[in-house]
């Protein structure tokens, strides 16, 4: 392959000022470096790499768990305890007492009722 004689100078020159001593080798490169520029393009393509990372985070959580208990209650006071079973069987006599009354009232007005209906031996009244 021939260049021409302006492209040699100009080669020789660049070589001369920039101390490339390898002119040869130098005008190689450039002929490389110009046919890849030519075949892929002036502008070099970038490749993007995506990486996809996957992260766990674990995120405590707090659990509030309301429980109910239910104690049985112990009377300790055994005296108190007494008075407050006496007054029970207090109030279940006075509650029988009372149904005895009613039904003794009952009685009673049903015997005035007939009463007032009968009439006297003379038949008055």
């Amino acid at each position: 392959m021939t260049l021409s004689k302006e492209l040699k100078d100009e080669i020789w020159e660049y070589c001369r000022v920039n101390d490339i001593t390898a002119v040869d080798d130098f005008t190689l490169k450039l002929i490389k470096q110009g046919f890849t520029v030519e075949k892929f393009g002036a502008t070099p393509v970038t490749r993007t790499i995506e990486k996809i990372v996957e992260k766990i985070v674990e995120v405590p959580v707090e659990k509030i768990v309301e429980k109910i208990v239910e104690v049985p209650i112990q009377m300790i006071d055994t005296e108190m305890s007494q008075q407050l079973k006496d007054r029970i069987l207090e109030v279940e006599k006075l509650k029988l007492e009372l149904v005895s009354a009613l039904d003794d009232s009952d009685r009673l007005r049903k015997e005035l009722e007939i009463a007032k209906k009968k009439k006297d031996i003379y038949n008055e009244g």
